[in-house]
Formats: structure tokens, sequence, C-alpha cells
């Protein structure tokens, strides 16, 4: 709206008044020049389109989280290879939305550095020793992860770290020696499973991750215990074994409860992760560092089938249908194993896009719209956490709400943020706020979403109207337009206002708003679990609240009036 001249009915008119109200409306508007007649009537209705809400999906939202939250991403951990197939896939929905990349010459991708555990390449090493060539062969379909390589080109090419193998972390050494298939690896007196029976001394183990998918053992659909990746590297190493191949069955692997619920997931990830920490879900307590001295490396379904001449995967399936141990010795099949990894600089991606605003005297300002996109990856046991609320739900959201507004740009520009590394301590939006696409200054506001799924399905919380009083009446506005929430809690939360990534923005003095779905957070009990699936989800909710948000950065958007700058505080 303009400021200089209103041309909204004085307060208290009603609908009799209607006559009267136009009238008022075309004498004042006869007063300005002619551009500001267009921006009147850009911009003079306080109401959101509701072409623009049309565009926010409940079923749209559902397809993008199904592809976030697949089993092919692993878990999304920062850094993976399915965080960086996440990434991909919500720059493409940026760009098929029409927005511009916000980083440097158009990118969007804005990168930052950070220490982490990684390969060192120059010592890691899969290389066939066998006595005849590596046999020409077709590589099973993965279903997900590993390309599938054409016979000449995986002969000529031998096996290539971070798409056929990774180095376990923290297993250094070198081995060489005949394959043995050890099924699971499992050494087991509880079910009585014993996959270890026989001398395997001296020996490359090739072993499954995970354990049986049999309905009446190791409990069924959950994944027990038995499936520990270091308990059996334990086991293995006291039979004397040379060193260890773990083979991944592909995306095909649910990895929490032995279902479909990755095989809804198109996503493809070329690449194989190398996975330089294992999740610690909510309530399990820290792990001890493994303490054993054998050199083991991860490898694809396709690698896995190269090496031993058969699908390793099917001899799972076999052993998922039967419980019954099944052992395969590979006479004249020989590697060598070499295994490292050591805490390195890594370049890390947060997804940056923008859309300008259609006022050239406030298109220089930016309202900010962010989500992490990362989550917590892989536990030891194999089991996913797919994080489809936390936080596949606020991704899905921000990108359902940058195609409404690239239906009818507002004010002021927007800037959309999706962060990589929330969970490891805000490192994505800690980064982007030291090192800006815009200047800070410009930044009129910042609302966060982060764990929109679960709880009522007309309500949610909105924390940041302690520290920015005037979000209130913006929340309460929002409210009333037809979104379907009914009630917002506000004022509450403040254990949680620290937590996700509207605090970085806070600390440098932004305005900033967080949506959650609702509070305690106990509430919910899938909270950092294995369990945080897409069955459990509301996306009736999630539309709702991404419509609420949408309103709310229309307001932000559009009113001549900006929040007050907040005052940072220290950090507990």
């Amino acid at each position: 709206m303009i400021r200089r001249k209103r041309c909204s009915p004085p307060p208290g008119s009603s609908a009799a008044r209607s006559s009267a109200r136009a009238t008022r409306a075309c004498m004042s508007c006869a007063e300005f020049p002619l551009p500001a007649i267009v921006l009147l009537a850009l911009f003079g209705a306080s109401e959101p389109p509701k072409t623009a809400f049309d565009e926010i999906d409940a079923l749209e939202l559902r397809a993008r989280i199904v592809q976030l939250a697949g089993g092919a991403l692993e878990g999304r951990d920062t850094p993976s290879a399915g965080l960086d197939a996440a990434a991909d896939l919500i720059e493409a929905a940026l760009r098929e939305a029409g927005l511009r990349g916000a980083g440097k010459d158009g990118s969007f991708r804005t990168t930052y550095s950070h220490e982490v555990l990684t390969p060192v390449a120059e010592r890691c090493a899969l290389e066939w020793t066998g006595s005849t060539p590596l046999p020409k062969q077709s590589a099973p379909s993965t279903g997900g992860g590993a390309r599938d390589a054409a016979p000449d080109e995986a002969e000529e090419e031998g096996f290539r770290l971070g798409i056929d193998y990774v180095p376990f972390p923290n297993r250094s050494g070198t081995a060489e020696g005949e394959l043995v298939f050890l099924g699971f690896g499992i050494e087991s007196k509880k079910e009585p499973y014993d996959d270890l029976r026989g001398d395997i001394s001296e020996r490359i183990a090739v072993i499954l991750e995970g354990e049986p998918r049999h309905a009446r053992m190791f409990e069924g659909p959950e994944i027990t215990p038995e499936a520990d990746l270091h308990s059996k590297l334990v086991a293995l190493e006291r039979e004397k074994v040379a060193g260890v191949i773990v083979v991944r069955r592909g995306a095909e692997r649910d990895g929490s409860q032995k279902s479909d619920h990755a095989k809804v997931a198109p996503t493809v990830v070329e690449k194989l992760s190398f996975r330089s920490t294992f999740a610690i879900f909510a309530g399990e307590a820290p792990r001890e560092p493994l303490k054993v001295d054998l050199p083991v490396i991860e490898v694809s379904r396709a690698a896995a089938a190269r090496l031993c001449g058969e699908d390793i995967a099917a001899l799972g399936a076999k052993i998922d249908s039967n419980g019954k141990p099944l052992r395969r010795d590979y006479k004249g099949r020989r590697a060598r194993i070499a295994s490292a990894s050591a805490v390195q600089p890594v370049q890390l991606a947060n997804v940056v896009a923008t859309l300008p605003g259609a006022d050239a005297k406030l298109a220089g300002e930016y309202v900010v719209l962010g989500a992490h996109y990362d989550h917590i990856g892989v536990d030891a046991r194999g089991r996913i956490g797919f994080g489809a609320d936390d936080n596949a739900s606020g991704t899905a959201a921000l990108l359902e709400i940058a195609q409404a507004l690239a239906k009818k740009p507002l004010r002021r520009s927007v800037l959309l943020c999706a962060f990589s590394g929330e969970e490891d301590g805000l490192l994505g939006s800690r980064a982007l706020c030291a090192d800006p696409p815009v200047p800070v200054d410009t930044m009129v506001a910042m609302l966060n979403l982060d764990m929109i799924g679960r709880g009522k399905v007309d309500e949610f919380a909105a924390l940041g109207t302690k520290q920015t009083p005037s979000f209130e009446k913006l929340l309460e506005r929002a409210r009333t337009k037809p979104t379907g929430i009914k009630k917002i809690v506000t004022g509450q939360g403040d254990e949680l206002w620290q937590r996700s990534d509207h605090y970085s923005f806070h600390q440098v003095g932004v305005p900033a708003l967080f949506f959650f779905e609702g509070l305690p957070i106990s509430a919910n009990e899938d909270y950092h679990t294995w369990r945080d699936t897409l069955d459990r989800l509301d996306y009736e909710k999630i539309e709702r609240t991404a419509k609420l948000a949408y309103s709310v950065l229309w307001s932000l958007g559009n009113d001549d009036a900006k929040p007050p700058r907040p005052v940072p505080e220290p950090r507990k």
C-alpha cells in the first residue's frame, strides 16, 4: 500500500456503504499521477490472492516429502550423498517455480567450510587380486544407490571411491585375502542364529548390513541390536578375519521397519555415502568408541556383485525368506582393501533463491523464508532417520510457498534458504548470516519452518513474539485468512528458541519467527528416531501451516511498516 494517500475505507465502514467507499477511493486516486495509481492497483489490497493459496496443496506436499524422506537419501546427514541429492531436488523445484539463484553469479548454492571426518583418498582402496581377470558382468539393479555400470566401463574403471566403496569411519589399515560371504555377520544365542560357524581366519569377510527380514525372527519388523555393525565387527575380529567388506542392500532397504517405506521414493543417488558419524537416536546412550583393529570398507550392491560373481542382496533375500544362515566360499576370488579417514575441511552447501520484489522502492528489502533440509542419517544398525517431519515437512512447505509467491510477487523481494547442518549446531544458517547473499540490514524479517507435520491439524506454535511483540498482531491477522488454522500458540516454548535456524538471524538483528507443530516437543514421541516416517505425517496440517506462513509473508512483504530490530542475546 502507498503510505501518503490511503485508498482504503475509514474504520467501521460496512458493506452498506460500499458505494460511498468506492467513490472516495476514486476521488483519492485521482490526485495521484498514473504510476501511483498503478501501484495502488497492485498493492492496495491487503488480502492474499486465493489463486496463490490454491498453489499450496497437500498432495503436492506429500509428493515432495516422499522424495526428500525416501530411503534412497539415507537420512540426509551432513555431509552425505543423500544430502547432496536433496539439495539437487530443492534447486530443481525452485528453478521450476521461476526463482533466481541468490548465490554468486546466479548460483543456487552458497558454500561454507566445516571440518568433519572424511576418507583419505590416497590411503583407500578396493582392488581385485584374484588369479583370473575380474569377470565382465552386468551389475544388478540397485533400485537406487550406486549407478549400474556397463560391463566394459566397470572393468576399465576399477572400483571408485565414493561410488563403489567407502571406508568405514575410524578403521585404518589394509588387508588382502580370499572372499567369504557370511550372511549378515550375526552371531546370536537369542534366536539362535550363527553366520560365523566354521573357520574364516585370514579371509576377507563379506557381510550384509542389517539383519534378516524374517517375520518370526529378530522381532519381525523392528530392527534389533543384533544388527549393530559395531557388534558384528567385534565378533569378526575375534574370529581372526583379515578384513571386512560390508554390503549395503540398496535403497529398497527401509532401515527402520522392514517395509516398503523407501520404495516410493523415485530419487536415484549415484554416490555411496561415507558415514562420518552414525546417528544416535533420542533416548539412546552415546556409543563407546569401536575397539577393533580391522580394515573395513562398505560397498555398493553392484560392487559386491562384481567381486563375488553373484548378487549378494539376492542371497540376503534367501535368508530373509527361510531364516537360515547362508555361507559362500569364493575360491580364487581375492581382494585387497585399504581403509583410512581423518578430520578434514569439507565444503557444505545451503540452497538459496530469490524472487525480486514488484515495488521499485521496496525491492531492495528482503523477507527471508527458511527451512533446514538435513537430518541425522543412519545408525549402526542400519536404521534410517528418515526425517519426514524433521524437516522434510518444512522444506516441502518452503517449496510450495515459493510456487505461490511466484504467481504474484510481493512488494519486497523474498530470499528463500534451505539450510544444511542444522542438526549439527545451525551450521548452515550461521554460515549464511556470516556471509549473506544479501546484506543483513536489508532483511526485514525471517520466517523459519521446522517440524510442521504432527499434532492438532488446526493448531501450531509460533516462537519469536517475545523477542518481537509486533508479530502477535501479524499472526492474528494471518489467522483470519482462509488457511484452516484456528489457534496459534505464542509466548511459550522458550526451551526451543535457540534450537533452529531462525536463531542465527535473530542473533544478527533480524526479526525472526519460528513455526513449529506444537508444544511441548515431547508430545512427538518419534522426534529424532527412525520412526519419523511418511505415514505418521498429517499432510492437511502441513498445507494449513504453509498457507498461514504464506499469509504472514504476504503481510511482511507488502506492508509499509517493518518489525523493529531485536536485541541479540547470549547463547545458552
